[in-house]
């Protein structure tokens, strides 16, 4: 995945990607500031309201989880009105999510990926802030889930992981922490939370990002939509086949 081309991105597939030999811009978190901007790319980032099926979703976190509780089932509908009643995406998976694990569709991993696409698709259809975050971001550059910290069983299906650029930025951590504190003995935690998030997220070219990247992949693909005009390779007919129901109504995937 030398480049970003939607005809050479390849979901579902590892990739290696030396940080040292491409432009690599990662985000972790909704905080993160990279080259000056703001990289609000996680699906759990507030401030991109969409609309979908006639309702507004805070965030694609929220329409993402109610897809692995989307079949026409009583349970399903009130696990999805559930989720789409919490402040956040993060809400929705924490408490929601977890408590309902055991009712999630038996399926869901043959057509996460797509489903993925799909929902990020609608808010950048929806929301167009969000698409024009993805055009303001450099053209050449791979797009990355640093999930590095993450615990889940899916970190290297939506992002990838790099251990060398984790220990460099826990280094430079210390290092910015102790000087800002030195030159300002009454800096808030606030302000060098900012400063420190700013500092870390400069250093980006160590290492090797190992890992599916799909949500990588999917944004770069948004992106480059966006940029030419058209739209993703969706498999709709796989989503079709999957009758997906969210919010009590069938979602018809037929172009």
């Amino acid at each position: 995945m030398a480049t970003s081309k939607t005809s050479e991105i390849i979901l579902g597939r590892v990739e290696h990607i030396n940080a040292s030999h491409f432009n690599c811009l990662s985000f972790a978190k909704a905080s993160d500031i990279v080259n000056g901007i703001n990289v609000r790319l996680s699906n759990m980032a507030g401030g991109y309201p969409f609309s979908f099926g006639g309702v507004t979703w805070r965030d694609s976190e929220t329409l993402y989880l109610c897809g692995e509780f989307s079949d026409s089932s009583e349970k399903h509908l009130l696990v999805q009105e559930d989720m789409q009643r919490q402040t956040s995406g993060f809400a929705a998976k924490r408490f929601i999510k977890k408590r309902n694990s055991n009712l999630i569709r038996q399926d869901f991993a043959d057509f996460r990926i797509q489903w993925m696409l799909y929902v990020v698709w609608q808010k950048c259809m929806g929301n167009a802030d969000f698409a024009n975050l993805l055009l303001k971001l450099p053209h050449d550059a791979i797009i990355i889930e640093d999930t590095t910290k993450q615990h889940g069983d899916t970190k290297e299906v939506w992002g990838c992981t790099n251990t060398e650029l984790a220990i460099r930025r826990a280094e430079l951590k210390k290092k910015v922490t102790r000087q800002a504190k030195t030159d300002n003995p009454k800096i808030s935690k606030a302000a060098l939370k900012r400063l420190v998030n700013m500092e870390i997220c400069k250093v980006n070219s160590f290492g090797v990002f190992v890992g599916q990247n799909n949500l990588g992949k999917i944004l770069m693909i948004c992106r480059d939509c966006l940029i030419q005009g058209v739209e993703p390779p969706i498999d709709y007919n796989l989503l079709e086949t999957k009758d997906i129901h969210i919010l009590g109504k069938r979602i018809s995937f037929i172009h």
